[in-house]
C-alpha cells in the first residue's frame, strides 16, 4: 500500500512547450527558440558549413554543438564552458535514424520515426522531450514538448541535430 501512495503522491513537473524556428534566407543557419507564449529563451547560430553551432542565452554562449568532419557515422559533441558534456553518434542501421551517446555520464538516445519527423529524446532511460517537425514552406519549425524544463538549452541543441537528420532524410512530414 505504501508503494501505491508513493506513486500517487509524486509531484509531476509541469510540461512546457518550446518552439524552435529556423530563420529565413541566410548564409548561416539561425534558429530562435521560444517558450510557451512566444517568450524567447535562446538563439542558435551555425557556421556556413553547418558543423558548429553556438547556443546563446541573453547574448552569452551557454553551449556549443559541433559535428565531426569526415566520420563514417555522423558524430556530434556538445560543450559547456569548454568542457565536452555530451557525445552523440549515429547507430549502425540502414533502416533507422537513431543516435545514441552519453551526456553528463548518462546514456542519451535520439529515437526517430520512419520519416525523421518526430523524435523522442531520452536521458538515462527517462524522456527529456518529444520533438516534432512542422513544415512551413522552406523553413522548418520544431515543436518541443519538454518533460524536464531544467534542460531547455540541451533540448534546443538536440533539436538542431534533429533538423539535420530530417534535412538529410528529406521526406515530407505529415502534420496533423
Amino acid at each position: 500500500m505504501d508503494a501505491q501512495n508513493t506513486i500517487y503522491n509524486r509531484k509531476q513537473k509541469k510540461r512546457t512547450y518550446l518552439l524552435t524556428m529556423e530563420q529565413a534566407v541566410s548564409l548561416k543557419p539561425q534558429y530562435h527558440v521560444y517558450r510557451d507564449g512566444r517568450k524567447p529563451i535562446c538563439t542558435i547560430e551555425g557556421d556556413i558549413t553547418r558543423h558548429r553551432f553556438s547556443i546563446r542565452k541573453d547574448g552569452t554562449e551557454v553551449l556549443r554543438l559541433s559535428k565531426k568532419i569526415a566520420k563514417l557515422l555522423t558524430e556530434y559533441t556538445i560543450e559547456k564552458d569548454g568542457q565536452v558534456i555530451a557525445k552523440i553518434k549515429k547507430r549502425i542501421s540502414l533502416l533507422t535514424h537513431d543516435y545514441s551517446g552519453t551526456i553528463n555520464g548518462q546514456i542519451l538516445e535520439i529515437r526517430a520515426d520512419w520519416y525523421a519527423c518526430r523524435f523522442d529524446i531520452l536521458i538515462g532511460g527517462r524522456k527529456l522531450c518529444e520533438i516534432e517537425q512542422k513544415k512551413s514552406g522552406f523553413l522548418d519549425t520544431y515543436l518541443i514538448l519538454m518533460f524536464d524544463s531544467d534542460m531547455d538549452e540541451i533540448a534546443a541543441a538536440l533539436a538542431v541535430i534533429c533538423d539535420q537528420i530530417s534535412d538529410k532524410d528529406d521526406s515530407e512530414c505529415e502534420n496533423d
